[in-house]
Order: structure tokens, then sequence, then C-alpha cells
């Protein structure tokens, strides 16, 4: 924390205090609020809302206050906003939701242009998730990496020493865990990272897509999108905790660090909070690679981005903010 109070005094320093500071016409907005879906990691909701909002309001004069929504509840959040057209003037985004709510969330192409070149190149394939009509809906702030978590000591027991290479090897190496009573739990529930985490690389891995590169032909109706969904049917009958039909993004964290399952696909959570406070089960969780298909090995990039919403009545001044953030 103090060493990013330097970088904010240097810079300020160095450029001044233009470089960093609102840019609008006009009056400061006397407040702002920005939603995000809490974080698995507490520390993260703390830092945000204790540390950068104060030195943002701080420095601009402007009260900024941070609305956590419950895990699994910003769709809905987000939906609400942008239905009723109110609430917060800046809501999170993840996945592909700009696509969703185009009409309801304000063009910042300008500032994804502008930070763009100042910290870019963006990556290509952040456009297919912020880009919509050749417009940016979503400022990109990260992604969430998810990976293969997985208990060691028990997949030694059915003799696998290294994470499987193929799908295919992974079902194998299942079927021998679920019958030692150590099922696998891949959520297959109304999440919106875990599911989407392997459902989605194990479509792309056999062939299959939702639509097509002009982001408008739809090609789900395939052989490789059948082919797909057949090995998720096996891999969910002969693998799995049966409860991972209702699962969200919560279940399957609760599940792994408390021993009911062997494996599953996660973001670093599960390891953050093993060591934490599950020591003994953070010494045997490793993690691996997605699974090859027939057509190669995929990962989902998770988009974590702030929209400002349409009905935000000072968008110069949000877009200060996201700039500054």
């Amino acid at each position: 924390m103090s060493s990013r109070r330097e970088f904010l005094t240097v810079t300020l320093a160095a450029t001044g205090a233009a470089a960093l500071a609102p840019r609008w016409a006009g009056a400061a907005p006397k407040a702002m609020t920005v939603v995000r879906e809490s974080s698995f990691i507490k520390a993260f909701d703390d830092y945000f809302a204790k540390t950068l909002l104060p030195e943002y309001e701080k420095l601009t004069g402007i009260k900024m206050s941070y609305e956590a929504v419950s895990v699994g509840g910003m769709l809905t959040r987000l939906t609400t906003i942008v239905e009723t057209k109110s609430g917060p003037e800046m809501a999170m985004t993840a996945i592909n939701w700009p696509f969703l709510f185009d009409a309801g969330l304000v063009d910042v192409t300008d500032l994804a242009t502008e930070i763009g070149k100042k910290l870019g190149p963006w990556h290509d394939n952040i456009h297919d998730a912020v880009v919509v009509n050749k417009k940016w809906k979503a400022l990109p702030w990260g992604n969430i990496g998810q990976l293969e978590a997985y208990r060691t000591d028990w997949f030694k027991e059915v003799g696998v020493t290294k994470f499987p290479e193929t799908w295919e090897d992974l079902l194998a190496a299942g079927r021998l865990l679920k019958k030692k009573g150590h099922p696998f739990g891949f959520e297959l529930g109304h999440g919106f990272g875990d599911n989407h985490g392997w459902l989605y690389p194990l479509l792309w891995s056999y062939g299959g897509r939702e639509v097509d590169k002009d982001g408008k032909t739809v090609l789900i109706d395939s052989d490789e999108t059948a082919k797909a969904v057949d090995f998720c049917r096996r891999f969910y009958k002969e693998t799995m905790f049966e409860d991972v039909l209702g699962w969200t993004d919560v279940n399957n964290n609760k599940a792994y660090l408390g021993e009911q399952i062997s494996c599953t696909k996660n973001a670093s959570s599960i390891l953050v909070v093993a060591k934490r406070d599950f020591p003994d089960i953070a010494k045997v969780t490793d993690h691996g690679l997605n699974p090859q298909g027939p057509k190669g090995r995929f990962h989902l990039l998770n988009v974590q981005g702030h929209a400002i919403a349409a009905h935000a009545p000072d968008v110069a001044a949000d877009k200060a903010f996201l700039r500054w953030l």
C-alpha cells in the first residue's frame, strides 16, 4: 500500500497533478458509486473500498461509494440497473456481458483508445468480449485466470502422478477417484465463472462454437457441439458429485476445502484460502491446464471490466475515474 502511495506522489510530482487528475467540463459531481461482485478474496474488496476509492476521493473531493453484490448476483444487479435506469453509475462486467446490455451502456471507445495507446496494445481477444458493434462498451481491468485445482495425494492413490493431458484421460482418472470416494466437482449450475471456465473450453476443444467470427451467424447446432455434450454427460455421470447441477461459484470452493471433491475448475481462491485456513490441504493441492480435446486445448479469457450506465448524470466524471483507475 505504501508503494502505491509513493507511486502516486512521485507521479504527481514528476508530471504535474493534471496527469492523473480528473478531466471534465464544469463542476465536479458531489458523489459517484461503483458496484462490483464481492471477491472470494476479501482483501480485494477492502483494497478497492478502503484504499483506492479514498485515494480518489482525496484527489478530487468527490464522495466515492462502493457497493458489493453477493457472489453470483452481479448479472442480476446489472440487469436491474440498466432496465430501471437507476442505481450506481459504474458497474462491473464479466465475460460477454457488454453484448447483453449494449443500449444501456455508454460508449467508452475514446477512453479505451487513449489507455490502449499508453499501456497497450490491448490483446486481440479482449475485443471479442467488450467491443459491441464497433464500440467499446466496457473498459477492461483484468482477467480471472482459471486452472484445474486437484488433490495430488488422492490422484496418486489411483496411480495418476501427473494431471491428465486429455479430457478422456481425465474422465478415466475421475472414474477411479469416484470409486475411491473422491468424486470430481465441476460446477454445472448458474454461476458466472467456474461453469463457463470449463464448459466453454470443453466445447471449443471439440470444435464447437456458439457463433461464427462475424458475431451473428449461429453455429451452436453442430456435430461438434453434440460430441462435446455427449462427453459432458458421461463426465458428469461417471466422475462427479451429483450436487454440481445446483452449484454456483461458491459451492465448489466449499466442497473442495471440505474434502468432498478431488478436482474442480477454479481461480486462485481455493489455494489462497487453503494456505491461510487449511494448510494441510494446501500442501497437496496443485493446478493443471484444461485438458485437450480433438481440436486442441483452450482456456477462457474472463475479461473483468467496468462499464458506465447510460443513465449516468456525468459521463465525463465517470470516465475520469476509470482513466485514473
